[in-house]
């Protein structure tokens, strides 16, 4: 893990800098924000940044589960872009407590790692198919030895979806360790926290570097794609 901290570091320092302009994904939709939620003038990256903060504060003013509920809603089907949990997931993402839903592991981890952020984003982040391919591919960029595998996770992106196989595969031929099922979130959570504290940043940036960068870091991993 201590390798993979420090690839992680020497690469994000690479792009980390005032304005991170590098984050341009899927501009926020400012007509369905929720109720209070006033995003600032700036690029996605501030926009984003802002959104998790202002989102975070009216979690922890509430003491509405409705309120709540609409909160865990607006992120993970309305930001986030995942619209196939249904009634019962969503409800138990906005009602367990985060400690609750990192006991789930891989399952549904797109959305309750989207839910917990609204806890704190200066503590939690989000884990999906994009960040685990990119931790995945950076070993395979850095010529990591004892590389672990972060569980793959289903995606629609064509290029995301190529690199899961090509990972698969390599990680087979080569007898990668495994990352555990139990604790793999808590150890990315630690790498997050140590490369933030190494650049100044916090976690969200660092996060949303390895998000951004994933198809980029699919194609230095393998330049057939």
């Amino acid at each position: 893990m201590v390798q993979l901290q420090h690839a992680i570091t020497e690469y994000a320092e690479q792009f980390i800098d005032e304005t991170n302009d590098w984050y341009s994904w899927r501009t926020i939709n400012e007509d369905i924000l929720p109720e209070g939620v006033v995003l600032p003038e700036g690029n996605q990256y501030l926009k984003n940044i802002a959104l998790k903060s202002q989102l975070n504060q009216k979690w922890q003013a509430s003491s509405s589960d409705e309120e709540r509920a609409d909160l865990t809603k607006y992120y993970i089907s309305d930001w986030g872009g995942i619209k196939t949990n249904g009634s019962a997931s969503l409800a138990e993402y906005s009602t367990k407590s985060a400690e609750e839903l990192v006991l789930k592991g891989k399952k549904g981890i797109a959305s309750w790692s989207k839910a917990i952020v609204l806890h704190d984003p200066n503590k939690y982040a989000i884990f999906d198919a994009r960040v685990a391919i990119s931790l995945n591919c950076i070993q395979i960029v850095r010529d990591l030895p004892n590389k672990l595998l972060f569980p793959i996770l289903s995606s629609r992106n064509n290029t995301i979806g190529l690199g899961n196989q090509l990972v698969k595969s390599k990680a087979k031929q080569e007898g990668w360790s495994r990352a555990d099922e139990s604790s793999f979130y808590s150890e990315y959570l630690t790498i997050l926290t140590k490369v933030a504290k190494e650049l100044n940043s916090d976690v969200s940036t660092v996060e949303m570097l390895l998000f951004a960068k994933a198809e980029e870091l699919v194609k230095q991993a393998f330049p057939q794609v």
